[in-house]
This record gives structure tokens, C-alpha cells and sequence, in this order.
């Protein structure tokens, strides 16, 4: 039972990583009823320009220590599909499990940047309006900077987003998430990064402020419901008999 506590411990630390994503979300993005919602290019927004540079640097801090405890908490329902489909015998899906593998390791590999790139063309506006009172020129130079990322941006969010997506509606449709009924596996299909943002996250966004606001955190949130699909296979799994020593070892 010691390793079992583990798990779910594990879990439990992803699941506070993708929070604190959440937190993140709202501190770079949140605007106050009757501000701006302007952008200029791309990702520039002009309300960069009243936020406080603590709410860009408490961002920054929230996706760092989260995607440590996100790689904690990933990392273990890997292991733990890896363990349940062994004990199915159920070697066809092994693919899925491995596609599993390849988008949490992008997304440890990559959050931290991509949060942190976000933040950082965000102050490269700011100060550069401060420094000379130009916003198109300072927002110019931002979107630059931005562009240039962009590649390897748009690569971890195919693979760690789009493709955790796709992977999380396989695994619960072919019942590798172990789940007791079509309507469950149904609402399952929203615990990913990208259902919840898409469906919920974009209707959340036509309610007035600041109902409107808590789209911000959802792609985050569909993260954490992943790991809350990983808590349930973990009960089953123990339920089960799976992680009996001989097994884990």
C-alpha cells in the first residue's frame, strides 16, 4: 500500500502543477471589467501595459514550479498505463502508451519556455513603451520576437496539446481508462487540454466579467483532468490487484 500512497501522491503533485499553470494563465491574461482588450499583432495586448511586472513574474515562477510537479505527476500515470496494459496483456495499444510518453515529455520539456515566452514579449513591450512612449513601434518589436519563437511554440502545442488531445479520446475510448459507462467515458472526452478550452472555455467567454475571465485557465485545467483519469485507473488498478510487488518490481 506504501507504493500506492505514492501514486496517488504523484498524481495529486501533477494535479497542483497544472494549478498552478492555471494560476499563471489568469496573472498573464486576467484584464479588470472596462480595460482594454486590444491587441495589436499577434499575442500584443495593450493591457500588458497597466498590469504590474509582479504579475508577469509571479506567472513566470507558477509555470517553473509547475512543470516540475507536472513531470511528477505525468510521469507516473505513465508508468501506471504501462503496468495496466501488461497486466491486460493488451501489447496493441503499447503505441498509445508511448504516444502518452512523447507529449508529457514535450510539454516538461516545453512549458516552462513557452510560459516564460509569453511573459517575456509581454515586458519587452512594456518597457520598451515606457522607455520611448511608442506603442506600434513597441509592439512591433514584441510581435518580432514572438514570430521568431514561434516554431518551436507551435511545435509543443501540437505535440503536448493537440497530440495529449487525441491520445487522452483514444485511451478512454478503447476503455484503457477503465470507466464504468458510455456517459462516463463521454464527459470523459472533455479531461484533455484541448475539448475543454474549445467547447467550455470559448462559451465561458461570451458571459459578461468576470464570468468571462475564467476561460483563461482552461487548456491548463484540461491538463489536471487528465491526472484527475489517472486517479481514477490508479483505483481501478489497485482495486484490480495490478500493483501487487511482483508487478512493480
Amino acid at each position: 500500500m506504501k507504493k500506492d500512497k505514492k501514486s496517488e501522491y504523484l498524481l495529486k503533485c501533477g494535479i497542483a502543477g497544472c494549478l498552478l499553470y492555471v494560476i499563471g494563465d489568469f496573472l498573464f491574461a486576467a484584464t479588470g471589467k472596462g480595460q482594454t482588450t486590444e491587441t495589436i499583432g499577434l499575442f500584443v495586448k495593450v493591457a500588458y501595459l497597466e498590469m504590474g511586472t509582479w504579475r508577469m513574474v509571479t506567472s513566470i515562477l507558477c509555470g517553473f514550479t509547475g512543470t516540475l510537479l507536472y513531470y511528477m505527476g505525468f510521469h507516473k500515470m505513465y508508468v501506471l498505463l504501462k503496468i495496466h496494459i501488461k497486466h491486460t496483456g493488451d501489447g496493441k495499444n503499447q503505441i498509445w502508451v508511448r504516444l502518452f510518453r512523447a507529449a508529457y515529455i514535450t510539454g516538461t520539456v516545453a512549458w516552462t519556455w513557452v510560459h516564460a515566452m509569453f511573459m517575456t514579449q509581454a515586458l519587452i513591450f512594456k518597457y520598451i513603451w515606457q522607455a520611448f512612449g511608442d506603442m506600434e513601434k513597441a509592439a512591433d518589436i514584441a510581435n518580432r520576437v514572438f514570430y521568431a519563437n514561434a516554431p518551436g511554440m507551435a511545435a509543443a502545442y501540437i505535440l503536448c496539446d493537440l497530440g495529449l488531445t487525441v491520445i487522452m479520446i483514444v485511451l478512454v475510448w478503447k476503455k484503457i481508462i477503465p470507466l464504468k459507462s458510455t456517459s462516463a467515458r463521454i464527459l470523459a472526452t472533455f479531461c484533455n487540454p484541448m475539448m475543454l478550452p474549445g467547447v467550455i472555455g470559448n462559451l465561458m467567454a461570451l458571459l459578461p466579467w468576470p464570468l468571462n475571465q475564467l476561460d483563461h485557465g482552461t487548456e491548463s485545467f484540461g491538463h489536471a483532468l487528465v491526472l484527475i483519469l489517472g486517479l481514477i485507473l490508479l483505483k481501478e488498478m489497485v482495486r484490480n490487484g495490478e500493483l501487487d510487488k511482483d508487478v512493480l518490481e
